[in-house]
């Protein structure tokens, strides 16, 4: 099997502290909110947070289980993560993500890049495989535009409470 690599790359800010993010990525209490998933359909959100510890999260749509799962390659606490990330029901392909949080005092930046691995093969044309790869990056980052939201939306009604 045969892939190449598409980047994407999201930049947003939230209006919290960093380490109020950086929480909402790590603390299964919060990320199971938002990370791919809901929290009225998460079963599962689990996370040792420790270089080569896993973290997963089960969501159950429709009386779909959609499993994802991964493995920290680095933690920089509160400013960087980069963790493994797959869907085995989908690919045995595992991608890269990494995420940066930039301390702006009231607010927090959050550079985004998910390493995202497009499976090919040889009977593809050139055109059918730039195609696929515009398809995985677009269809992915749709679903990061709306996980962010939701993200944006825990972290800043979190930093309002306190």
């Amino acid at each position: 099997m045969e892939w190449e690599i598409v980047n994407l790359d999201m930049t947003f800010k939230v209006k919290a502290e960093i380490a109020t993010v950086f929480k909402a990525w790590t603390e299964p209490e919060l990320f199971k909110q938002w990370f791919m998933t809901m929290a009225q359909t998460n079963k599962v959100a689990e996370n040792t947070l420790e270089v080569n510890g896993d973290w997963e999260i089960v969501d159950v749509r429709d009386g779909v289980e959609y499993r994802a799962i991964g493995t920290y390659i680095d933690i920089v606490e509160p400013y960087k993560l980069i963790f493994s990330f797959k869907m085995p029901q989908f690919s045995e392909l595992e991608d890269i993500i990494t995420v940066e949080f930039i301390d702006l005092q009231d607010e927090t930046e959050v550079k985004f890049n998910h390493g995202i691995k497009v499976q090919i093969d040889d009977k593809q044309s050139e055109q059918e495989i730039e195609k696929a790869k515009s398809d995985a990056k677009s269809q992915t980052e749709a679903g990061y535009e709306m996980m962010f939201k939701g993200l944006k939306h825990l972290c800043e009604t979190e930093s309002n409470a306190q």
